[in-house]
């Protein structure tokens, strides 16, 4: 079956009569077009019968792929959409009983408002509607995230002789994503993370203007995005030589990594891989220092389905894609995350990143 006509067997199934979805991954997945999130109302709609149609700002009409065989309702910013939009309705056959599916974590109170305004108020989540589309990559989809991993190891590669302590958090950042531009990422897929340091204790933390000592252990987390398909790794590497204790927490969420990627095959649970790499990091006394799931889909969102967590009984399938990267937080101290793209083959598990693991020490 084609996108569409698995999406239409989606509403049937689910009992949805439309779905109606604004700028983002699922809007992109369905259409092959990239819109972005603005002022101006971008709407993909479908009805259970198979029926799609678009609705767009004038001024992206000529971004349609020839090959959609859409019809598409534009407006101009002058008239603004409320005509186009009960236009692009009234083909989608949406009336007052309708049970229209939206992604709740998408559309904003922006497209709800616009939606209204034309009556269609019948509006409920149905986010594993296009979940169940996304969940499974298809070959495709694979190559394009392989690719996508290739650059970030690459650009890592030849980011590290350029590194030396005393360099801030924001300079490494820089190289590092200009070394992905250069080997043809499209951008980034979120903020790249350089956290030295105490600041590593920061699973999150955005790079600053510190700058890193003699000794640090810093993570760096960072991505790249092929045709809007998103690569993710993290590594921790050393500014000169760390700690003992630095090196001990090291290799402890190494090896926690490196059993949860080991254990992975189509047939486990996400809470089992989840539980693979939470028990070598418990049992090594440091279970109250990582504090996130172990990981995360990965596709044209960087974070999807499915969440390898502890309360997630899914059933890992082949064409799934999800990170495995468990850290340990020292707070005020240091931390350290590895991580790893895999993908669920009908055999085994194929990791896709694929950059050295051992405590690289650089910058002496």
């Amino acid at each position: 079956m084609t996108k569409w006509e698995r999406l239409a067997h989606e509403l049937r199934l689910k009992e949805y009569t439309h779905l109606i979805v604004g700028p983002g991954a699922s809007f992109a997945y369905l259409t092959g077009m990239t819109a972005h999130v603005s002022e101006r109302l971008t709407l993909f709609g479908m009805n259970a019968d198979g029926h799609a149609a678009l609705l767009l700002p004038k001024l992206e009409a000529s971004g349609v792929p020839r090959s959609l065989q859409i019809h598409v309702y534009t407006y101009s910013d002058e008239l603004g959409p409320v005509e186009a939009l009960k236009a692009f309705a009234s083909d989608l056959g949406v009336h007052q009983d309708s049970r229209v599916g939206i992604e709740s974590g998408h559309m904003r109170i922006f497209e709800e408002h616009a939606l209204r305004q034309v009556g269609i108020t019948h509006l409920v989540s149905a986010d594993e509607v296009p979940m169940a589309l996304r969940l499974i990559k298809d070959s495709h989809e694979v190559a394009l995230l392989q690719s996508a991993a290739q650059i970030v190891d690459a650009a890592l590669t030849s980011t590290l002789p350029l590194l030396k302590v005393g360099m801030t958090e924001l300079e490494v950042a820089a190289e590092l994503e200009y070394q992905m531009r250069k080997l043809g990422s499209e951008g980034t897929p979120f903020g790249t993370i350089v956290g030295s340091g105490p600041r590593g204790a920061l699973p999150h933390g955005g790079p600053t203007t510190k700058q890193i000592e003699q000794g640090e252990l810093v993570v760096l987390d960072y991505g790249a995005l092929i045709a809007g398909y998103a690569a993710d790794t993290t590594r921790t590497i050393a500014f000169g030589e760390p700690s003992i204790e630095a090196r001990k927490v090291y290799d402890v969420v190494l090896l926690a990594q490196e059993t949860a990627v080991d254990g992975v095959v189509a047939g486990i649970t996400a809470e089992d891989v989840d539980e693979l790499a939470r028990t070598v990091i418990t049992e090594a006394g440091y279970g109250d220092y990582f504090t996130h799931r172990t990981g995360h889909g990965l596709g044209l969102d960087v974070h999807e389905y499915p969440s390898i967590m502890k309360g997630n009984p899914l059933v890992l399938t082949p064409g799934m894609v999800f990170t495995i990267e468990p850290g340990i937080y020292l707070p005020e101290r240091f931390g350290v995350r590895i991580e790893d793209d895999i993908v669920i083959t009908e055999d085994s598990a194929q990791v896709l990143t694929q950059f050295t693991k051992d405590l690289l020490i650089v910058g002496d």
